[in-house]
């Protein structure tokens, strides 16, 4: 049951995502709105991203929440709420607040590393400190690099999205 609302609801939540990306960087760029008839919609060329993205981007101070992480047998897992901080060297640090199943776990510190591409999207890979188990999350940058938003799935642990938004710019 599990897998076949993976299969489903994943997509559609993607979609949705991109969809979302896409009319926050027309409205970003100070495009009009889009006309109600599609069919008087102009054509548009294909043209590389305006302002690409890089780990400039996103360096600074971030707070976090995550939406509903989910097991893979479909059990609601929990919730966290935290901080990130994002270097320029392509380091990241911060705390969480996480409470689930197993009961509420505070101020859990977790490190890491991150890579941003051009087109604005990019990866995070962290590790609570203390423990080898390393977690990759998908990202976008949304909102000219003042919030970006995620998700990640792995087979054997949590299924979930975030989204971080910026509280200061870099320091390093």
């Amino acid at each position: 049951m599990t897998k076949w609302l993976i299969r489903i609801f994943a997509p559609i939540a993607i979609a949705a995502s991109l969809v979302v990306v896409v009319a926050s960087t027309r409205a970003q760029m100070g495009h009009e709105r889009l006309p109600r008839n599609l069919s008087q919609m102009p054509e548009v060329a294909a043209s590389p991203v305006a302002h690409p993205c890089s780990i400039a981007t996103i360096a600074g101070a971030w707070v976090f929440t995550t939406n509903n992480l989910y097991l893979p047998d479909g059990t609601l897992d929990g919730n966290a709420l935290g901080t990130a901080n994002y270097h320029m060297g392509g380091t990241l640090d911060g705390t969480y607040d996480w409470e689930g199943t197993g009961g509420f776990y505070p101020g859990t510190r977790y490190a890491g590393n991150l890579s941003v591409n051009p087109d604005c999207t990019g990866t995070l890979s962290f590790h609570d400190v203390g423990d080898t188990y390393t977690v990759v999350q998908s990202i976008v940058i949304a909102r000219n690099g003042q919030e970006i938003w995620g998700m990640f799935q792995n087979p054997s642990d949590d299924v979930g999205t975030f989204k971080l938004t910026r509280i200061k710019e870099p320091r390093d």
